[in-house]
């Protein structure tokens, strides 16, 4: 997978983390939660990034044996994934830092807090307690916001509107 800069450019469209859990939505079940995220996972209004590790965490969740009935078809599944987001290398540096970011009590849902800080992610998309209690921390020290994947259509319309506003200062 490429590594790519951190750096969101101005004007484009907000960078995305969505944890395994909403990939497996994405991937496996017709959640209609989520049917908005897949709209703009298409439609290029967000742009998902993921890291190596999360990628490989979604790998083994998708061979988890409760989900055999769904016959996944892993590497289909992945090539997916690959295709609809921007691997993101965060640099060793970033280590010392990530030392003070909000510490998830799931220390394997870490990651994701992580990369949403270090890509300058506006959201992390999560269903994983663990992490929906840190919305406030990851806020206010980074700026990216927690959401559900209901409360995601109301964030997109809002960021998209704040854009425009920008975009158009009459």
């Amino acid at each position: 997978m490429p590594s790519h800069s951190t750096e969101a450019p101005a004007g484009a469209v907000p960078r995305v983390v969505l944890d395994s859990n909403i990939w497996v939505d994405l991937l496996v079940f017709a959640d209609p939660h989520v049917e908005p995220i897949r709209a703009a996972l298409h439609g290029g209004a967000i742009a998902a990034v993921i890291r190596p590790d999360c990628r490989e965490e979604l790998r083994r969740v998708l061979a988890y044996p409760q989900f055999a009935r769904f016959e996944v078809d892993i590497p289909a599944a992945l090539a997916t994934v690959d295709r609809l987001t921007t691997a993101l290398e965060i640099p060793a540096e970033a280590d010392t830092l990530a030392a003070r970011l909000p510490r998830c009590r799931d220390t394997d849902d870490q990651k994701f807090i992580e990369l949403a800080h270090f890509a300058q992610a506006a959201c992390l998309v999560s269903k994983d307690k663990a992490v929906l209690k840190l919305k406030g921390r990851l806020r206010r020290q980074s700026g990216v916001d927690i959401l559900l994947p209901q409360a995601f259509p109301a964030w997109l319309a809002a960021h998209a509107g704040a854009a425009q506003a920008t975009a158009d200062p009459r």
